[in-house]
């Protein structure tokens, strides 16, 4: 199989090709410029709040304010959907008492129930978090309760057959062989949960990176919304990749067996 590193020139190549396609926009004037800000314009705005701030804000407190919520709803939602996705992997009456209303929360836009965490806790970050923590829990304990029971039995029936006690048996056979797919769901609820931050904080919020980009927009500053955007996108795939190298050092073994 081909290392998918050698075609990483492809990936440099397509980025170039954006930045190439938005200066010509921009030179050609195929675009009217107070919506859709050239190079230098958005590069002059990101000076400028690093110096200066955004309405009383640095870059740096809004960077940090959408990350925490984001971690924060995010890791609360594995500590708690991980064990019991596993749990009811292992105990049928707890997946049939439990899962229809994973079912439910799954599909539902997290956003819909905003309005009511928001009444229940109020505007600050408690709302935040548990609004992410809503959002990725369902995945996140239904990818690890699939990955329990997509064990080979095989595998459960020769280790008990060798002596394992059941203790053992989850610790080197169950585990071992769905944590990729729980670490799958894990990196699915991370994208969830970081596309829903910025949605809540564009609704309620008085400092996060979403909130910047909303303010903007009111002002009609796309030079603002536009840098916002790209600092959104290179933190996304930051989060995404510090989870990914997370998965490849854990499950080394993925796709071995």
């Amino acid at each position: 199989m081909t290392d998918s590193r050698s075609y990483r020139w492809l990936s440099v190549l397509s980025v170039a090709g954006f930045f190439g396609a938005w200066y010509v926009v921009n030179a050609a004037h195929l675009a009217p410029a107070n919506l859709l800000p050239s190079m230098q314009e958005v590069w002059a705005a990101l000076l400028d709040i690093l110096h200066n701030g955004y309405r009383g804000t640095t870059l740096w407190e809004n960077a940090a304010a959408t990350l925490g919520r984001c971690l924060g709803g995010f890791v609360l939602a594995a500590i708690v959907g991980v064990p019991l996705g596993l749990w009811m992997g292992r105990s049928p009456v707890l997946a049939a008492s439990i899962d229809y209303i994973l079912q439910f929360m799954r599909p539902l836009p997290p956003l819909s129930y905003l309005i009511l965490l928001i009444l229940w806790l109020g505007t600050g970050d408690t709302s935040k978090v548990a609004l992410l923590f809503l959002a990725a829990f369902p995945t996140i304990a239904m990818a690890a309760m699939a990955g329990v029971r997509g064990v080979n039995r095989q595998r459960i029936q020769a280790a008990l057959a060798c002596g394992a006690t059941r203790a053992q048996v989850f610790r080197h056979v169950v585990l071992p062989s769905c944590l990729p797919m729980t670490m799958t769901g894990l990196r699915i609820a991370l994208a969830v949960t970081f596309s829903t931050v910025v949605a809540a904080e564009l609704m309620t919020a008085s400092n996060g990176l979403g909130w910047m980009v909303f303010s903007a927009s009111q002002f009609l500053r796309t030079d603002i919304v536009l840098l916002g955007v790209l600092i959104l996108g290179v933190l996304g795939m930051a989060l995404s990749r510090a989870l990914l190298s997370l998965d490849l050092w854990l499950v080394h073994w993925r796709g071995r067996d």
